[in-house]
């Protein structure tokens, strides 16, 4: 039997009361994608108690695999959010009391993208600390097999594990919309879509007057709104942002700053799958990433939209773009729309990475 961990993410988000948070948005997509292919949910209550005894974790994790076979599989989502140790004696318990397998959805591996704070990070406690840079080597080493975003991101977890486990490649993330809700067509516009931090995204400050720039968020602070080229367009529940877009290209990019490509968030993007991909390609919307991101390949073979060098390169691309060019990409971005909404990646991932790791590893 399979199993996909759920955490208790409405409790976490009470905070949020419009609920416009997307933080754990890929967390409960991917666990609604295997269960809608079999996969039984798999409890992890998010709380972190940094010295709880043996006798209340022991109860606790006999309680959540109180329906766990010999040999069922786990995928767990990673990082979890609550106590290292809590994993590890459940990664032990599954392996020893019911020789199953345990494998990692990575949607992010921290010392691959705070590399400085990684390295600073030499005396937190890697099974004690909820946040600590050390957890990863020392839980990670642990899994059966990976699933990651890139082949890229499965050479930089080999080179910094030496991992012998399989290590299957995921691709883009889910994205699903409220039930029954259909995607309307986007229309030809010569205009560039943000959505996402608008805080953190520096190089928005400076975008030129010459652009046509729509931002979806939490509304910004500072001087960003008052330049002409910027039109701010609220923000929306994850379910229901992507009809809040009405046409033009979605703009996937991290940098510090404007006209060059700077920053760890910058040097993630060369290895990671931004959720922020799923969204635009839901809606059918052609992007603009950039050239040395790790999707990047994929979204020029298929059609998807740009690769650019740096932001500068985008305007001129835009202005020779006509609305025959725009509905000659629909074609491909209905499919793919299609395949980021039904969870056909993550699925196919998963099945991989199950039958890799119940099989004997060499041909991975």
């Amino acid at each position: 039997m399979l199993w996909v961990s759920r955490g208790n993410y409405m409790a976490v988000k009470a905070g949020d009361e419009n609920n416009r948070t997307a933080m754990y948005k890929a967390r409960e997509d991917y666990t609604a994608d295997l269960m809608a292919i079999g996969a039984q949910p798999f409890d992890l209550f998010i709380y972190y108690w940094r010295d709880e005894p043996d006798e209340s974790l022991n109860g606790r994790l006999d309680g959540i695999l109180s329906g766990f076979h010999l040999n069922d599989t786990l995928i767990l989502q990673v990082p979890a959010f609550i106590r290292p140790l809590n994993l590890k004696l459940l990664i032990i318990k599954i392996h020893e009391a019911y020789h199953g397998k345990v494998i990692g959805l990575v949607h992010d591996y921290y010392p691959l993208w705070n590399i400085a704070a990684a390295k600073e990070d030499t005396d937190s406690d890697p099974w004690l600390d909820q946040f600590s840079y050390r957890t990863y080597p020392a839980l990670f080493s642990m899994f059966d097999g990976l699933i990651v975003h890139s082949e890229p991101y499965k050479q930089a977890i080999q080179k910094e594990l030496n991992f012998k486990g399989p290590i299957v490649t995921q691709g883009p993330f889910s994205y699903h919309l409220a039930p029954n809700t259909d995607i309307s067509e986007p229309h030809f516009e010569k205009k560039l879509v943000f959505a996402g931090n608008i805080n953190k995204s520096n190089y928005l400050d400076k975008v030129p007057n010459s652009w046509h720039l729509d931002i979806f968020g939490k509304k910004p602070e500072g001087n960003i709104l008052e330049q002409g080229s910027v039109v701010y367009k609220g923000s929306y529940p994850p379910t229901e942002l992507p009809n809040h877009f009405d046409g033009g290209f979605g703009l996937v990019w991290d940098s510090d700053s404007f006209d060059q490509v700077t920053g760890e968030s910058a040097n993630y993007s060369r290895i990671s799958y931004e959720h922020k991909l799923s969204l635009y390609l839901v809606k059918r919307m052609p992007v603009f990433i950039w050239k040395n991101a790790a999707p990047a390949k994929w979204v020029t073979e298929n059609h998807l939209g740009f690769a650019v060098e740096n932001l500068a390169d985008i305007w001129p691309i835009i202005e020779n773009l006509t609305e025959d060019d725009y509905r000659e990409m629909q074609k491909n971005l209905v499919h793919v729309s299609n395949l980021i909404r039904d969870g056909a990646f993550a699925k196919h991932a998963a099945l991989e990475a199950v039958l890799a790791v119940n099989e004997p590893y060499n041909k991975w």
